[in-house]
């Protein structure tokens, strides 16, 4: 058997075990635990979140997803660390900390920090909280198993992450800013109200002036 033969084998099997694990699982204290707290935290989220500025909020919010995805399937991959209570059978290990708990909060801390060092204060706090308290509470359950990796790495992963993906919505935004100053969009209310061409003079008998 081929090395990609093979190793398509192991994760059939490993997605079996998941399955009948999430079976068994499936409506336990564990697995209601997980759903309270995710759904804990899109209630806190949407009380809180800026509806004004929800776009913006929501694409750092995506930014930090998507680095929390790719962290967590290294970690899980490579042996690090792995989750044992799934809130669906359909592979989500990483909805609870990857798409719920850590991008929703980290979006009010962007949204709160007008400037770079409230960013850094509440960053410090907020994930500092994530990494040395819901972390080891998670592993406490069971929820979580850790192996090879330690919690400061979590944390030292997420302050770099969290900064660097600020800097890049703070130069996304200068760039639209200035674009709108120097290539202003003309109203279309405007562009209907001129008219296509000047009419021309007539006389009082109606006749086309010259």
């Amino acid at each position: 058997m081929d090395s990609f033969a093979l190793l398509r084998q192991l994760r059939i099997q490993a997605s079996d075990i998941k399955d009948q694990l999430w079976i068994q699982n499936f409506l336990t204290a564990h697995w209601w635990f997980v759903a309270i707290t995710i759904a804990a935290s899109y209630i806190i989220w949407w009380k809180f979140v800026d509806k004004r500025r929800v776009i913006e909020i929501l694409l750092f919010g995506s930014y930090i997803a998507v680095a929390r995805v790719i962290f967590d399937d290294w970690g899980i991959s490579s042996g690090r660390w792995t989750y044992t209570f799934d809130l669906l059978p359909v592979g989500f290990s990483l909805f609870l900390n990857d798409l719920t708990v850590v991008p929703l909060f980290l979006m009010l801390v962007y949204q709160y920090s007008p400037d770079w060092k409230t960013f850094l204060v509440w960053l410090l706090i907020v994930q500092g909280i994530i990494s040395f308290a819901v972390l080891p509470l998670l592993s406490y359950l069971g929820i979580l198993k850790i192996y090879n990796w330690t919690y400061y790495g979590s944390f030292i992963f997420m302050m770099i992450t969290a900064t660097v993906m600020r800097a890049i919505m703070l130069f996304g935004l200068s760039l639209q800013k200035e674009s709108r100053v120097n290539h202003p969009i003309s109203s279309p209310s405007t562009l209907v109200s001129q008219p296509a061409m000047k009419p021309m003079e007539t006389n009082d008998d109606g006749k086309e002036g010259h």
